[in-house]
């Protein structure tokens, strides 16, 4: 691997988060059709300990993935989730979401590619005000989001998500990011806000 900015070890996140996975050239690329302002080069470390400060951190790529965590960035239950995911993917091609938190039992996903929702799944942690899409393969794999909403029955409790899940599923569309301690990547990141 040939790094040109200076070699830089990932830091996982992913509890009690949310974050993107896009396929972006560089976290440069990435950061400008976010809208990134305020920005800054940082380190992973500093990155993620932003990301869970409310800012929004734009990694170094890890294989074809640019990792975007950041509580700053719009959750599954904001107004215009969907077409915000959307419109990423226009301009990125491939768009994932994410998003856990144990204190409530929130979790989240979404997947959009050349501009569309391909699928989109919220358990706020009392129901799912969001189930658009098919249910895809890896979904089916795990076992989660297959089921129609049912919170009177005890058998559809026994299958809600949890963080666990969404950290499965992300391994399986892209890169788990409680999995990447230690990786080597190119360069820094670069942290920043979200337009509102």
């Amino acid at each position: 691997m040939a790094f040109g900015m200076g070699v830089d070890r990932a830091v996982p996140f992913g509890y009690k988060c949310w974050w993107l996975a896009v396929t972006a050239p560089d976290a440069t690329t990435a950061a400008d059709v976010l809208g990134l302002i305020r920005r800054k080069r940082v380190t992973w470390a500093h990155g993620v300990d932003l990301a869970y400060d409310g800012a929004v951190f734009v990694a170094p790529p890890i294989g074809p993935w640019v990792l975007v965590p950041g509580r700053g960035l719009p959750d599954a239950s904001s107004p215009g989730f969907l077409d915000w995911v959307a419109g990423l993917s226009e301009r990125l091609g491939h768009v994932q979401f994410f998003q856990t938190y144990r204190v409530t039992g929130t979790c989240a996903w979404a997947l959009a590619a050349g501009g569309k929702v391909r699928r989109a799944y919220y358990f706020d942690g009392g129901g799912v005000p969001l189930s658009e899409g098919e249910v895809t393969v890896d979904e089916t794999a795990l076992g989660i989001g297959t089921r129609p909403e049912s919170p009177d029955d005890d058998t559809w409790w026994e299958r809600i998500p949890g963080e666990h899940d969404v950290m499965a599923l992300a391994h399986r569309w892209s890169v788990d990011p409680t999995r990447i301690e230690g990786v080597a990547t190119d360069g820094r990141g670069i942290t920043g806000r979200l337009r509102h």
